[in-house]
């Protein structure tokens, strides 16, 4: 499957998700240990506007991740911003070079799969989170498993992870990459 498609579906997934948090519920607790529902959501609006930023700039600048982006419709802000991040990311040559984030220059294709898994595994915490029902495409949860296998370690080592969570063997590759990244599948409020 193209990059691009995957892009679309994990925002598509993240989305739905999105439109049903309730403002009654932004205080709420979340798998996200340091995260209620409020911060994750804005998160989550804050991914789609690096991955915008990303696909037109080349550069996601440091301070899209101190935007306070829950407002009135954060829900069709998050749609405004999905739509154009996978227009940008939809435009030939969109995945040559590289994306500047942190200061680093990162392969384009590897920061949209970060992006990706984030919108994965955190539209997942919110859905959790908010008594809703996660559908995470089924080759979206392969990519996100391989990015998670490949980087869960580095990412552990940059806080972003937890310690890997066991799961049983057989388990669906969504729950060993949600296990990766230190979430245990089981998880609920």
């Amino acid at each position: 499957m193209q990059l691009n498609t995957l892009l679309d579906r994990s925002i598509i997934d993240a989305a739905a998700v999105v439109h049903g948090v309730e403002p009654d519920q932004l205080d709420g607790p979340t798998p996200c240990a340091e995260w209620d529902v409020r911060a994750l959501t804005n998160h989550l609006l804050q991914v789609t506007s690096a991955l915008h930023l990303a696909g037109v700039r080349r550069s996601v600048p440091e301070d899209v991740w101190a935007r306070d982006l829950i407002g009135e419709g954060w829900a069709e802000r998050f749609d405004d911003e999905g739509r154009a991040a996978a227009a940008a990311w939809g435009r030939a040559g969109a995945w040559d070079g590289t994306v500047v984030m942190a200061g680093a220059a990162v392969p384009a294709p590897m920061i949209a799969m970060m992006f990706v898994s984030d919108l994965a595994i955190h539209g997942w915490d919110l859905a959790r989170a908010t008594g809703q029902d996660y559908r995470c495409d089924d080759q979206v949860a392969e990519a996100t498993h391989r990015f998670l296998t490949d980087m869960g370690e580095q990412g552990r080592q940059m806080g972003i992870y937890a310690a890997p969570v066991d799961v049983a063997g057989h388990a669906a590759a969504f729950e060993r990459a949600l296990a990766l990244s230190g979430r245990d599948p089981r998880w609920s409020r």
